[in-house]
């Protein structure tokens, strides 16, 4: 199990955002993980998260999957299907891995689960590599702690 970087200003990663999730992400068997368990203050309707934000941490999840293959991507094209609701208080693991690397874009899919294994959402996407020019500026601010 490999700790991915965050950037500390990130709303779903970064620890020193008051105001976003700090969740990590680690990298298992080419796969990246995280867990997250929804709080009051992220509710859409009345007991459940809202699905901006959980969409949110799939795109996060998803797009991470570059890092298993020393690519840094950002998104493309994004796509989610919600199955059931996902309830406040409730742990949520949502694990995504690369389907095909198509050279300048990598295509992804991931899931976010409940314990029991029942799917609340799904998600397939298309994230785009990040050009060395900007990649580079991008490594030093994270090394840097940004």
């Amino acid at each position: 199990m490999l700790k991915q970087p965050d950037s500390n200003n990130c709303f779903i990663c970064g620890k020193q955002n008051p105001y976003g999730l700090q969740l990590d992400f680690t990298e298992v068997d080419g796969r990246v993980e995280t867990s997250f368990t929804p709080q009051p203050q992220h509710q859409g309707w009345p007991g459940f998260l809202h699905g901006g934000i959980l969409f949110a941490v799939l795109d996060e999840t998803l797009g991470r999957v570059g890092f298993t293959i020393d690519a840094w991507t950002m998104s493309g094209r994004v796509e989610i299907r919600y199955r059931e609701p996902a309830p406040i208080g409730e742990p949520l693991r949502v694990v995504a891995s690369l389907v095909r690397d198509r050279g300048r874009a990598l295509e992804v899919a991931g899931v976010a689960q409940l314990p029991d294994g029942r799917v609340v959402a799904e998600a397939t996407g298309l994230y785009m590599r990040i050009p060395d020019h900007l990649r580079r500026p991008l490594e030093e601010q994270i090394a840097e702690g940004f």
